[in-house]
């Protein structure tokens, strides 16, 4: 069964700086490095190297970068025939400055992303984000007739909300499922209760789940009927960036491959771990074979 991603296509410039900039000032980076991004893009490259089929609908300005992210989506097995270039916008970008300490600046310029227009996806499993339209994604839930929906609503935003109803798995971090909780006018409390609270919505709920990811952590996945917590895969982070779009578009993979929701969590728990292990985002995402390899060992050490 094929994965769509309906999402974002930004090219990071990844800037390396003693210290990061104060209001007005100048500060010259050590470096500089572009790398391919944006959450449906990353998101699409970790459903693909997990050996699915996958094709990411989306928007590219009609440029040289977008031209460079169709080449570096292609080359890790994402379809980018979905991939429109939209004339008279730029690509997508972030430049993100970082310093010697790891604290980071971003600033995101959605570019051609925010001229995306309705989607038609034909997969059996469709997977969205918040850095698109929300009225692309509505349109992409709609049309997805009896496919299986998920939507990682980040960033956090009040018009997400308005799409919880049309997905049967909802995806979000502690951070946005609290934000969440807050727009929805539940009570404060744990991860456990503010799922649950989501969940009991009559209207505008999910129809099957809330996953929520945890870091270091793992990861909590709660029904109306029940709920369980899977720990994260044991390693020694070296860059983060990515690792909650490996999740989802590995999760969206193994799903895609007829995995029920609680078998695929802890494999897609190992392959965000196994992205933390390689600077980056796409370049980081991790193929089905070392993913089953990093399990076999694990278990092997019981």
């Amino acid at each position: 069964m094929q994965v769509d991603v309906v999402g974002s296509v930004n090219v990071d410039w990844v800037l390396r700086v003693a210290d990061l900039p104060a209001p007005g000032e100048t500060v010259m980076a050590a470096a500089a490095t572009r790398l391919p991004g944006g959450k449906g893009a990353n998101q699409a490259a970790a459903a693909a190297r997990m050996g699915v089929a996958t094709r990411l609908l989306g928007a590219v300005g009609d440029d040289e970068a977008g031209q460079w992210m169709r080449g570096q989506l292609a080359a890790v097995g994402v379809d980018v025939a979905g991939l429109a270039a939209v004339p008279g916008w730029p690509t997508g970008a972030a430049h993100i400055a970082v310093d010697a300490r790891g604290e980071n600046q971003i600033i995101v310029v959605p570019g051609a992303n925010g001229a995306l227009g309705p989607v038609v996806p034909e997969a059996g499993v469709v997977l969205a984000q918040n850095e698109v339209p929300a009225a692309s994604v509505a349109s992409a839930f709609a049309a997805a007739g009896e496919a299986l929906c998920l939507l990682n609503a980040a960033p956090a935003v009040p018009e997400a909300l308005a799409l919880f109803g049309l997905v049967d798995i909802l995806i979000v971090n502690e951070h946005e499922l609290a934000r969440y909780a807050a727009l929805a006018g539940l009570p404060a409390g744990n991860e456990l209760a503010q799922a649950q609270g989501l969940l009991a919505r009559a209207e505008g709920a999910p129809r099957r789940a809330v996953v929520v990811t945890l870091g270091a952590r793992g990861c909590l996945a709660v029904w109306r009927e029940g709920h369980v917590a899977v720990p994260a895969f044991p390693v020694v982070p070296v860059d983060t960036i990515g690792a909650g779009d490996c999740f989802c578009g590995a999760l969206a993979a193994l799903l895609a491959e007829g995995a029920t929701l609680e078998a695929a969590l802890p494999i897609a728990n190992a392959a965000a771990a196994l992205c933390t292990q390689t600077p980056g985002a796409v370049p980081a995402m991790p193929t089905r074979a070392a993913v089953d390899a990093a399990v076999d060992a694990f278990v092997a050490r019981g």
